[in-house]
Formats: structure tokens, C-alpha cells, sequence
């Protein structure tokens, strides 16, 4: 791309990043009015342009001017990450080519087989722009704007990574805004603290994974590390306990929740007791396993309607994650609607004997004292009521001991006739994306 195209994308991105900056802190009716903004131009494209959306429309008799509110979108069906996948050629609109389009490729979560979703190029290049809704919490918890050192411990094959590269090739980016270095999360930990050593970033990206492991690792051997001062994780999760542990070593945790489908669904505040929901540009819903709304402070799965991408068009996405919608306000000002911590994702519970079911992080929260001597675990789930641990156990710890107590509370957790066994490993091997998965189901 030419540098005067860049200039000229460069432009326009400062310019929406400016009116983006005040959106968060916006009254509630003038957020809503951008929501039914967006819906309305985006149903419509959707009528006109993508097969799957018009055959949904059309066999429920449905038009553009029956969406008024996101509301609406009920009437249409919910889908998920199989059907992105299997049909992935109808959810695409016919009049935005390939070569307006950037395809980013999900790590295919549950099923493990990624699938590609394609972004048309205005959506792709405003992403940077939307960022600035919560630039500011990380500025003031990095105590440093221009001039940010940044770490970005990510395979060479994340999504993140491609973004970022995709965004340079495109818009001309201060020199001195930010230096960015990049990582592979593959290194051995001795590794990673001779690089923060080196590099001394004010902040660290990797995936929340990865940052456990890593915690756990300085935690089991003793060992300390020039960490940031804020360290951000996304793409998968980092359970609260090891959150707080590193925050005890003066490293601040912060936390994004954005998808391939979806972008930036939302953001931590400086208080980190949840997300702030961008929910006029991705309105969500929360739902039980039937697919119907659940009252706000109930958990259930997080549903999402990408309002703003005109190249693949998801209304009413099941994500996997698990959460609840906060009905209070956020102490902090900001008028976007909140978004508990991510419980996990569906297919992570874990069946109880009686039939409850518990989010893998609550199951983690129940047993954190037992697995403190690991320095990674893996859950095996292949039925209810029973577990089998796949245990990497931290150097100088006592397995045999710590192996009795976790299987006798596991089974405690599990209820009256839980079985529980535990695999002491030498490594969890990562997925291809680089993420670590918690529960496998085999």
C-alpha cells in the first residue's frame, strides 16, 4: 500500500478515534440511539446481501423495518461456531469482494478445527480506532502513554500478531507512540525473565494461558522476575487466584474480551470487576442451554450480534463463554453496560453426580488449595461425576501427598460417588493456536 494511502487511512482512524475516546462515558439513550443506528443499517445490508440472513428473514416473513432494537434480533436464529464454519460461504455478503476483505482465522475452540471469518476492510481498519475506549484505563495503570515499551508474547501464528501486522502495513504509526517486540511463548521460562530483563516492558500481551503457566512456574520454583507494570491477557483464560497472585508481585493484571467473530466485545475499567460491553457495536445476551434469556446476575452463555462488519454477518453468535450480565452500574462513570469475569466457557462445566453443573473456573476456585503444588493441570471429563487430572507437578514439590489430596477433594466437589484420578505428566502440549486448553472431554 501506498504511502499516501496510509497517510489517508492514517487520517481517518485519529479522526474516529477522537469521537471514540467519549463513547464509554455517553448517556445511555445516545448509546442506544448508535446501537438502533448500526442495526438498522447492517439488517438491511444483511436482507440484501447475505444469503443465510435473507433465507432466515424471509422464511419468518421478516423484513428490515420489522428490527427496530436489538431486541429484534430475537426473532432470528441463534447460531454458533459449527455453523460459521460449515456455512461460512452463505454468511458472506456478495458485495464485499476478497480483496476488501481481511480473513482472520479463529482458533476453533471446542471443536479445535479453526474457521475463517472475513472482515471488510473499514471494520478491520476502525478496530484501531474502537481501542480507544479503553486505551486510557491501560495508560493510567502503565503510568506511561508515548514511549510505552510493549512485550508481545504470542506464536507466530496468533491472530493477535496478524492484526498487528495487518494494521502496519496499512496506517502510518508514530515511532515513538510505541516499541513493540514479540516473543514466542514456546522459550523456557529462564527465557522469558532474561527478556523482560532485556526489553523492561511497561506491558506484556500473551494469552491468559500462558501468564498462569508462567506465575505458576515463578511461584513453585522460587524464582522472581522484572515484571510491567501491567500485564494483559485475552484469548483464554486466567483463573482469579493466579490473577491475585501475580498482582502480589506488583504486576497489574488487565484483561480484553474480543473475539475473531465479534472484535472487541469489551473491556476491563481500572476497577477490573468485569467488562464494559461496546454494545453499539456488539450488543450481547446472555442465555440458558435452551437458547432463552436469563435474568440479569444469572449466569448463562454469552450470545453476540456483530453490528458493524459488513463481510461476515453473525447476528445472535453462541460464543461458549460463560457469564453473567451486571444489572448495577459501574462505580466508574462509564455508562456501557457491564459484563461479569468469564466463568469459562460451556463446554468446560463440569458435571456434578447430582447433575449441577460448575464453571471451570468456580471448579478451580473449589480446589485452588490442592492444585497450588502444579505448575500446569489439564481436566479430563469424559462423564459426569468423573475426573482425571493430567498434572504437571512443580520441582521440590511432594506428589504423592498432594496427588491424595486433590483426588480425595475432587471427589468431595463431585459429590456422593465422584470418581477422581490424577496423571502426573511432564507437559500439556499447547493447541496450534498456542493456547492451553482446561477441559478435554475424552
Amino acid at each position: 500500500m501506498s504511502l499516501v494511502q496510509r497517510l489517508a487511512n492514517t487520517a481517518r482512524v485519529a479522526l474516529e478515534a477522537r469521537r471514540q475516546r467519549r463513547v464509554p462515558f455517553l448517556p445511555p439513550d445516545e448509546i442506544e440511539r448508535l446501537q438502533r443506528e448500526r442495526l438498522g443499517q447492517i439488517v438491511r445490508h444483511a436482507w440484501e446481501t447475505v444469503p443465510f440472513w435473507r433465507a432466515a428473514m424471509d422464511e419468518r416473513r421478516l423484513t428490515p423495518a420489522d428490527f427496530q432494537t436489538v431486541e429484534d434480533l430475537k426473532r432470528l436464529p441463534l447460531i454458533d461456531g459449527q455453523l460459521v464454519r460449515q456455512r461460512r460461504a452463505e454468511l458472506r455478503s456478495s458485495v464485499v469482494p476478497d480483496d476488501r476483505a481481511a480473513a482472520l482465522k479463529s482458533s476453533g475452540s471446542a471443536a479445535g478445527v479453526p474457521r475463517i471469518v472475513h472482515w471488510d476492510f473499514d471494520s478491520q481498519l476502525y478496530k484501531l480506532a474502537w481501542a480507544e475506549r479503553d486505551r486510557p484505563v491501560l495508560l493510567e495503570l502503565a503510568g506511561k502513554g508515548w514511549g510505552q515499551h510493549q512485550l508481545w508474547i504470542f506464536p507466530e501464528v496468533s491472530t493477535s500478531l496478524g492484526l498487528r501486522r495487518w494494521w502496519d502495513r496499512r496506517v502510518v504509526v508514530p515511532r515513538g507512540l510505541a516499541h513493540r517486540e514479540q516473543m514466542s511463548p514456546d522459550l523456557p521460562f529462564e527465557a522469558w525473565i532474561e527478556r523482560l530483563g532485556a526489553s523492561r516492558p511497561d506491558v506484556v500481551f500473551s494469552y491468559g494461558s500462558a501468564a498462569e503457566r508462567f506465575f505458576r512456574w515463578l511461584a513453585a520454583t522460587g524464582r522472581s522476575a522484572p515484571l510491567p507494570r501491567v500485564w494483559v491477557y485475552g484469548g483464554d483464560g486466567m483463573s482469579p487466584a493466579w490473577r491475585a497472585r501475580a498482582e502480589e508481585r506488583g504486576c497489574r493484571i488487565l484483561s480484553t474480551y474480543q473475539s475473531v467473530e465479534a472484535g472487541r466485545i469489551g473491556f476491563e475499567c481500572e476497577r477490573r470487576d468485569g467488562f464494559h460491553l461496546n454494545v453499539d457495536l456488539c450488543p450481547v445476551r446472555v442465555v440458558d442451554r435452551a437458547g432463552q434469556d436469563v435474568e440479569p446476575g444469572a449466569s448463562g452463555e454469552v450470545v453476540v450480534s456483530n453490528l458493524v462488519n459488513r463481510a461476515t454477518v453473525l447476528f445472535n453468535l453462541r460464543t461458549g463463554d460463560r457469564a453473567a450480565l451486571v444489572p448495577e452500574p459501574c462505580p466508574c462513570g462509564r455508562t456501557l453496560p457491564l459484563l461479569s469475569e468469564l466463568e469459562g466457557r460451556t463446554w468446560e462445566t463440569i458435571r456434578r453426580t447430582d447433575g449441577v453443573e460448575l464453571g471451570s473456573t468456580d471448579f478451580l476456585i473449589a480446589l485452588k488449595n490442592e492444585v497450588a503444588f502444579a505448575l500446569q493441570v489439564q481436566i479430563a471429563h469424559p462423564e459426569e461425576g468423573r475426573i482425571v487430572w493430567r498434572v504437571v507437578p512443580a520441582p521440590g514439590s511432594d506428589p504423592v501427598e498432594a496427588v491424595r489430596r486433590l483426588e480425595a477433594r475432587t471427589r468431595e466437589v463431585l459429590g456422593p460417588g465422584g470418581s477422581a484420578a490424577v496423571e502426573l505428566v511432564d507437559e500439556i502440549p499447547p493447541e496450534p493456536s498456542g493456547k492451553w486448553r482446561l477441559v478435554v472431554r475424552e
